[in-house]
């Protein structure tokens, strides 16, 4: 059996669909919940829709490379498993380089007809068994951490704002060091450039006081600015 047999069947798209489909309706259920507690909180119909815009905008933004990566993936590892992977759960470097490895691992390549049924099925198992490691990981651990949270906020707020802070600056030294100041590379550019872009935009934003609308759009256009230069210098 030939691996194409496996992950174009249609037996695959409609398990894929019904697992989508959970996931929307549950995204559904926590929205209106959270909606209704908003207004418990007396919060106003326009506050919360603008909320939800800003949660959107730079929601999408972030998923244009996934989108990038699924239409790559699709000719080597059918349109199923990429599509769920990269719409519930997987991030688009780490689908492409665990399907990598596995087939390595069986003697294949990710190349198109450059695996069996059973290299398909590898790299199936990889992705969705080294993907599950963060579920895991929150499922154990977001009770202590809100823990952690509920205690400092009693000693001093301040407390958790400098926690939340140090994990922010974290990120972004690794972010930095790991591609902004690294070879000059595509996520180099991106990243130097998009930072650029929207060092401007704040003092646009601050400067001038018809740009406050620009408060809920500058990562996402420092973002695409990035993307688009990337694409005009590579």
């Amino acid at each position: 059996m030939s691996y194409s047999d496996i992950c174009n069947a249609p037996w695959m798209y409609i398990w894929v669909g019904v697992l989508l489909i959970a996931v929307i309706v549950q995204c559904l259920i926590f929205m209106k919940k959270a909606w209704t507690r908003a207004r418990g909180l007396g919060l106003s119909n326009q506050q919360i829709r603008k909320g939800l815009t800003t949660g959107v905008t730079i929601s999408i933004v972030p998923t244009l490379p996934v989108l990038v990566v699924f239409l790559s993936l699709m000719p080597l590892l059918g349109a199923p498993l990429p599509w769920l992977r990269l719409s519930v759960i997987g991030s688009a470097y780490y689908e492409t380089y665990a399907a990598t490895t596995a087939l390595e691992c069986v003697g294949e390549s990710l190349t198109v007809n450059g695996y069996s049924a059973i290299g398909w099925i590898a790299a199936a198992w990889v992705m969705t068994v080294g993907g599950s490691a963060c579920i895991l990981w929150s499922t154990i651990m977001i009770k202590p951490i809100s823990s952690l949270y509920n205690k400092a906020e009693k000693i001093d707020m301040g407390l958790v704002l400098a926690i939340g802070s140090g994990c922010l600056a974290g990120v972004m030294a690794y972010v930095s060091v790991a591609y902004g100041f690294g070879q000059m590379s595509t996520q180099g550019v991106v990243f130097l450039i998009s930072f650029a872009a929207g060092a401007v935009l704040v003092i646009l934003h601050k400067k001038f006081p018809k740009l406050k609308w620009l408060s809920d759009y500058i990562m996402a256009i420092s973002m695409l600015i990035g993307m688009a230069a990337a694409c005009i210098i590579f």
